[in-house]
C-alpha cells in the first residue's frame, strides 16, 4: 500500500507537501489498452493486474500564499466508484486532517487549483454542514480550466441538484469563489497554471519555480511511468492528439529544467537523459 504520511519537499522559498488521501485499485494495463505483447517485455508484472495507486493532492506554502492543488475526498470517491477500494484497506485521515497535521488550516488556504474535472480531483472542495454544502476552504479562490467548466457534460451536471458537480462547482460558483482559467495564469510569481488538455478539455498543470528549482504538479497527464517513457500510451478516454502534444511539451520542459514531477497517482520523480533517449526515475 502507498505511504499515507504527508511528505514535504523544500523548493527554494516554497514548501511542498504531498498528501495521499487514499489508495485506489486500478488495472493500468487494462486502462491504457496497450497489447500485452508490447508492455510485458518492458514492464513485466509491474504493469499487470489490479493494484493500489495513491490519490495525491499537493499543498504549496509560500510566504504570501497557501495553495492547494486538487482536493480529494476519498470516502466520496469510493462511494462513487466502489471498485477502487483495495481489499482490507484502512484509508488515511481526510485531506483537512492531514493538512492540519502539518499546521495548515482550511481557512488559511488562499487558492485551490483543480487540475481537471474528474471527480477524484475536486470532490473534496465542499463539505456538508447543517444540511447544506459549503466551501471546505472558505477563503480560497478555486481555479478550474475554462474548457472543463464550459464542457457540456459539466453544464448538464450542474443542472442536476443532486449531482457532484452541483454540490461542488455549483456551490463554489454560488459563493463567488470559482474562477475559470484560460491559458497560462500566474497565481503568484512562483506558481503558474499551464494548460495541458487531453485527459480532459481543460486539464492543466501547475509549475512551481523558486530560487532556480522547478517542480511540476501534473494532475493526470500521466498515470504510470510507462506513459512517461512511452507518451503515445494513454488511457482510453483521453483525446490522443491533445494529450500527446501536452505530454511532449512537458517532457521537453522537464528535461531542460531538471524539474521534479508529481502526477496524482505516481510517486515523485524526474526525467534523466535527452529528449531522444530519456527515462523516468522515481525518487
Amino acid at each position: 500500500m502507498s505511504n499515507a504520511t504527508p511528505h514535504t519537499i523544500a523548493l527554494g522559498d516554497a514548501t511542498l507537501t504531498i498528501i495521499n488521501v487514499g489508495d485506489m485499485m486500478v488495472d493500468m494495463a487494462e486502462e491504457i489498452g496497450v497489447p500485452e505483447s508490447v508492455w510485458r517485455p518492458l514492464y513485466g508484472a509491474d504493469f499487470a493486474g489490479s493494484r493500489p495507486y495513491p490519490s495525491q493532492c499537493l499543498h504549496i506554502a509560500l510566504p504570501h500564499a497557501s495553495i492547494l492543488v486538487d482536493a480529494g475526498d476519498y470516502a466520496q470517491a469510493i462511494a462513487l466508484e466502489p471498485s477502487y477500494l483495495p481489499p482490507d484497506y484502512t484509508p488515511p485521515p481526510g485531506i483537512v486532517e492531514q493538512l492540519q497535521s502539518q499546521g495548515i488550516r482550511p481557512e488559511d488556504i488562499t487558492h485551490v487549483i483543480i487540475t481537471h474535472a474528474h471527480f477524484d480531483h475536486y470532490d473534496g472542495t465542499t463539505i456538508m454542514r447543517d444540511g447544506e454544502y459549503v466551501p471546505r476552504f472558505p477563503h480560497a479562490r478555486v481555479s478550474l480550466g475554462r474548457a472543463d467548466w464550459d464542457n457540456p457534460e459539466t453544464q448538464e451536471a450542474l443542472r442536476d441538484p443532486v449531482s457532484l458537480d452541483s454540490h461542488t462547482f455549483g456551490v463554489l460558483h454560488k459563493h463567488g469563489l470559482l474562477e475559470p482559467v484560460d491559458g497560462n495564469w500566474d497565481v503568484t510569481p512562483e506558481v503558474r497554471i499551464i494548460p495541458a488538455p487531453g485527459e480532459s478539455p481543460g486539464h492543466q498543470l501547475v509549475r512551481v519555480h523558486s530560487q532556480g528549482q522547478t517542480f511540476y504538479c501534473l494532475g493526470d497527464l500521466f498515470h504510470h511511468p510507462a506513459e512517461v517513457e512511452h507518451p503515445a500510451w494513454m488511457v482510453k478516454w483521453a483525446n490522443t492528439t491533445a494529450n500527446l502534444s501536452s505530454r511532449q511539451i512537458l517532457i521537453k520542459a522537464a528535461l531542460q529544467e531538471n524539474a521534479l514531477l508529481l502526477a496524482a497517482h505516481m510517486s515523485v520523480g524526474r526525467l534523466e537523459g535527452t529528449l531522444e533517449n530519456y527515462r523516468w526515475v522515481s525518487l
